[in-house]
């Protein structure tokens, strides 16, 4: 049977609950990571630790004792374990939040948290056959602030977005802020490739800090973090969205223009060489 890690011990998920008190629950006070594992490894693992602990320093949270770099990969990789998934693909989320207590105000600045798992059918990045059909959603806009980056359990926004992609047959959905600029999609990251140049937003525009965002901009190829206008999606040669999951998915329409795949092809062939082979 499946289990998960709850502070620490392992116990069944059927049979595990979450109190009707969770702030998680009760006010999204709470953040979460996703990570992808290879063979009972957690790919990227520094890059998560590191932007965990930067959400526990900018949600005002004690860092729990048993937060060590060492110590919290040994509990990904023991439920990986428990779950006959170490010579596997799977996919672990971690799932943090406040003790509970207090209203708004918290009782306490502890930190609880509970890991998943899920096996996933491919060992190395694939690049989608088809292209994604994008849409572009505009009911509700992001806020360009400090917490855009950070990936609280509060995602409304997505949800709405993710549920006009559905009524609408998309794929996906390109995000906006306030400004017009497009900031990220339903999914994860936006790239643009044009004239041997890949762009993607800044952070100051509201996008999430991406994993996968934040190696292909230390990898080798020419990527360049702008401000990126509807303008400049509709005139670009490749759109592409990343995360660390699916890794890239290119995308063939938006509205009426269609794109091409090359640099996404490059992109998944240069993450399984370097990452998973």
């Amino acid at each position: 049977m499946d289990k998960v890690c709850y502070n620490g011990k392992y116990l069944q998920k059927s049979k595990f609950s979450l109190s009707v008190n969770n702030r998680s629950f009760k006010y999204g006070d709470g953040f979460f990571e996703t990570i992808r594992c290879l063979d009972g490894e957690p790919l990227f693992w520094e890059e998560h630790y590191f932007r965990i602990a930067a959400s526990f320093s900018m949600m005002q949270m004690t860092v729990p004792d048993i937060f060590d770099l060492d110590n919290f990969k040994e509990l990904i990789q023991r439920l990986l374990f428990e779950n006959n998934l170490e010579k596997d693909s799977a996919r672990i989320r971690i799932s943090f939040f406040r003790s509970e207590g207090g209203y708004y105000l918290p009782e306490s600045e502890s930190v609880e948290f509970i890991i998943e798992s899920k096996e996933l059918h491919s060992r190395n990045y694939e690049l989608n056959i088809d292209g994604l059909n994008v849409g572009l959603y505009r009911q509700n806009y992001l806020v360009k602030s400090s917490f855009s980056k950070l990936k609280s359990t509060n995602r409304l926004l997505n949800v709405l977005a993710a549920i006009y992609c559905r009524e609408n047959h998309y794929d996906d959905s390109l995000l906006f802020n306030h400004d017009n600029h497009i900031v990220e999609s339903v999914s994860g990251n936006v790239f643009i490739s044009k004239d041997n140049t890949i762009y993607t937003p800044q952070l100051e525009d509201g996008c999430i800090d991406g994993v996968m965002r934040r190696i292909l901009l230390n990898k080798t190829f020419p990527v360049k973090e702008k401000s990126i206008s509807l303008s400049e999606v509709l005139n670009a040669e490749e759109v592409f969205l990343t995360n660390v999951i699916s890794g890239v998915k290119w995308v063939e329409r938006i509205n009426n223009t269609r794109y091409k795949n090359s640099v996404s092809a490059q992109i998944v062939t240069m993450l399984n060489n370097d990452y998973l082979i």
